[in-house]
């Protein structure tokens, strides 16, 4: 029996063991959304997929859905938002796969919501400065739980020119500085109406 290959861009939100040489990913996909899935003996030394499957990998990945569920077949290592980054970055990073982890429901394509994400990654990867990368994060947030419709507050019509689109550069960010606070109170918001 032949099974589909499904070819898209990945982030690996988070990696861990599986089985003897295998590995677990949850993948947040362009095409397909957030999706669980293996790749069978990638801890071997031998393995042509791990350079592009660790956690915070944004790779070209080929997948096949099995009786068993997802498996990664093939893989095209692109950027890592972790590597070559400050202590700093990566925290940022990292929580933000913590709450992508927890927000995204299983298999909802969003190509637009994958875009917003991608680019505010690489916007926060690329930056030198610590205030620019705090900024970047909260509207990054911000729009992510806009995209996934859990805000913004009808009050908060200030926040409205930042929040429709994937640009993150150093003229938006800096028009965003002044309302950084009110875009924390929206997302608090959201968060607590979502229980997390």
């Amino acid at each position: 029996m032949s099974y589909r290959v499904y070819d898209t861009n990945a982030i690996v939100v988070r990696h861990w063991p599986y089985r003897e040489a295998s590995t677990r990913f949850w993948l947040y996909t362009r095409d397909l959304g957030r999706i669980l899935a293996r790749a069978q003996s990638i801890r071997k030394v031998t393995s042509k997929l791990a350079g592009g499957l660790q956690t915070g990998s944004r790779s070209e990945v080929e997948l096949v859905c099995g009786k068993a569920g997802w498996r990664v077949v093939g893989c095209q290592p692109g950027t890592n938002y972790l590597l070559c980054t400050s202590a700093h970055q990566q925290q940022i990073i990292s929580r933000f796969f913590r709450l992508l982890n927890q927000l995204v429901p299983d298999q909802q394509h969003d190509p637009y919501l994958y875009q917003i994400i991608s680019a505010g990654l690489m916007a926060v990867k690329n930056s030198t400065d610590t205030a620019e990368q705090k900024a970047q994060e909260k509207l990054l947030v911000l729009r992510t739980l806009v995209q996934l419709g859990y805000a913004p507050d009808p009050d908060a019509a200030a926040l409205e020119p930042f929040i429709y689109s994937a640009d993150y550069g150093a003229s938006v960010i800096s028009s965003f500085q002044p309302h950084v606070l009110a875009a924390v109170g929206q997302i608090n918001q959201s968060l607590k109406t979502i229980q997390l």
